[in-house]
Order: structure tokens, then sequence, then C-alpha cells
């Protein structure tokens, strides 16, 4: 008896069969469909977050720039910005940066800068974020502008 199965087992020939590689090679296809969204989406979030701290960023040089020289800086695009602040480096996700000068209630004014300030930075994924220092900070939001 275990001569005969000792010999079944020298006959049997080692590897897969075709059906078992196209089994794999489903389920790795299946896996992969499931990770590349996840991925994509992790990688906006990231470029997000930038967007956010670089508003965040912004603000704290804001309250330095008032510091020194008793008003805010009032910016339309990344190279004003980084001419008037120039301890500023964007991230290289954030696609647009503006700072305007707001009065107490938040809305727009061509005051001195002494009042307060709104920063909109947008990511690379298009999402906007809006820093509004009369409104109390980082505003909730993708798609909010300064006013």
């Amino acid at each position: 008896m275990l001569a005969r199965i000792r010999k079944a087992m020298e006959k049997r020939d080692e590897g897969f069969t075709l059906i078992e590689l196209l089994v794999v090679i489903i389920i790795i296809g299946i896996l992969a469909a499931i990770a590349i969204p996840v991925f994509l989406n992790q990688r906006k979030k990231g470029y997000d977050t930038q967007a956010k701290s670089d508003a965040r960023n912004l603000a704290t040089l804001e309250e330095t720039y008032m510091t020194d020289y008793n008003k805010y800086v009032g910016a339309a695009d990344i190279a004003a910005v980084k001419g008037a602040l120039t301890d500023y480096r964007p991230s290289a996700n954030v696609s647009a940066v503006k700072i305007d000068l707001v009065d107490a209630t938040g809305t727009a004014t061509e005051a001195t800068g002494t009042v307060a300030y709104c920063i909109q930075t947008t990511s690379a994924s298009g999402n906007t974020f809006v820093y509004n220092s009369a409104l109390g900070g980082l505003q909730p939001g993708t798609s909010a502008t300064c006013p």
C-alpha cells in the first residue's frame, strides 16, 4: 500500500494549473481595483491639507507683519505674497494664493490693512480654503472664497 502511494507521488508533476494561475490573477486584479481609488483619494486629502497648512502659515506671517509694520498685507497672487511676506514658501501642490483686506465683519474693504485679512488658497485637487481673521480663522467648506 505504501509503495503504491509513494509511486503515485513520484509520478505526479509539480506546478500550478492554468486555472489556479487565472484565479490568482483575478484576485490580484480585484484587490488593485479596490486599492487604486483609495490611494488617489488619499492624495487629494494630502493636497487639501497642504492648502490648509499654507493658509495657517500665511496667517502667522500676517500677524508677524502686523506686529512689525502696524498693518496687514493685501496681495492678489502668489508672486505678490512672496514679495511682501518674504518668509513665505508655498507648498508644491498649492496652485493659487490670494490675500484680501477685510473689515471687522469679514467683508472686503479698501482700508489701510489694520483691521483684518482674508487668505484664500487653492489646492491641486481644485478645492479652495479660506482663512478669515475677522470670522475666527479657517472657514468650513471647500469652495468658499474671500469676499
